[in-house]
């Protein structure tokens, strides 16, 4: 391995690690959004939001210029992964459960994420790779059935198909971000589906009573657009782009803990044990996960 690709490992990592932070409020903000808003329009506002900022990005530095046909079909893909089916699953199903519970479910995207990597972009992470992988992705899965009282429902199900779509646009995104770069990919993914959004989010505005919408969901809403959405995953997809898909995806195993700690601190949700043990669990598992090679 050569010496710069030695050099870019640790930086793919921070920036991972930045985007991380960046979606672990997620959770909560959808959480607070869908007291107030349904989830397709907080899934179509997201869109519009990111597609305003992506386009702002392509005028100032002069990338407007749209990417070679080749990269179409990953870029459509990033953006109906990550702005559609992952904040559209995960809104119904923060209808009917609390934050922690989501956070700890989707927690099982970085093991999507590596399984999928391997068969999209041929990384070959060795056995104690997997050995981890499969650790973290059993303690998240036993917290989930825990915290859902000795069973899985809907919501999970939901829960369970925003993390496909996240971990198929992670893949896509990253390998379409190796040339065309984190920011210009995503900004290309928003603008795609922006025109589609904003025509359902005009024709569904009639129904919201914009003076009964509390503050916190409007800034809830802004902020799922605003940093979830794009400035968090610009971050994301650099790191992965530089750092290894597989490796620094597993970086969002640390997701389940930021959330418990946004959750508890504005939503007044109860940590328990049981996630105190699996958030040890799940730490552990990661810094073994990206201490390993490919």
């Amino acid at each position: 391995m050569s010496i710069s690709t030695n050099a870019r490992r640790p930086a793919g990592v921070v920036l991972g690690a930045l985007g991380m932070l960046g979606f672990s409020g997620t959770l909560v903000a959808t959480r607070v959004a869908v007291s107030d808003f349904t989830a397709l329009e907080i899934t179509c506002a997201r869109i519009v939001m990111a597609g305003m900022l992506g386009a702002g990005f392509l005028l100032v530095t002069g990338r407007w210029v749209p990417p070679p046909r080749r990269f179409a079909l990953p870029i459509a893909i990033t953006g109906l992964g990550l702005a559609v089916g992952y904040p559209f699953f995960l809104a119904l199903a923060l209808e009917t459960v609390p934050a922690v519970h989501g956070a700890v479910v989707t927690g099982l995207a970085p093991a999507a994420t590596a399984v999928i990597a391997v068969l999209r972009t041929g990384e070959r992470p060795v056995l104690p790779f997997w050995i981890a992988c499969f650790v973290g992705f059993c303690a998240v899965l036993y917290f989930a059935y825990d915290a859902g009282g000795g069973h899985l429902s809907l919501a999970d199900g939901w829960l369970f198909a925003g993390m496909l779509s996240l971990a198929i646009a992670y893949v896509e995104g990253a390998r379409a971000s190796r040339e065309l770069g984190g920011s210009v990919t995503l900004s290309w993914a928003m603008l795609f589906l922006a025109p589609i959004a904003a025509i359902a989010l005009v024709l569904g505005a009639g129904e919201v009573d914009v003076n009964a919408v509390a503050a916190a969901s409007w800034v809830s809403l802004a902020y799922l657009g605003i940093v979830s959405m794009f400035f968090a995953s610009v971050l994301w997809y650099r790191g992965l782009a530089i750092g290894g898909i597989a490796r620094v995806g597993q970086i969002n195993l640390l997701l389940p803990l930021a959330a418990l700690g946004w959750a508890a601190l504005f939503l007044g949700e109860q940590i328990t044990t049981t996630a105190v043990a699996c958030a040890v669990i799940v730490l552990a598992a990661m810094i073994i996960c990206l201490k390993t090679r490919s």
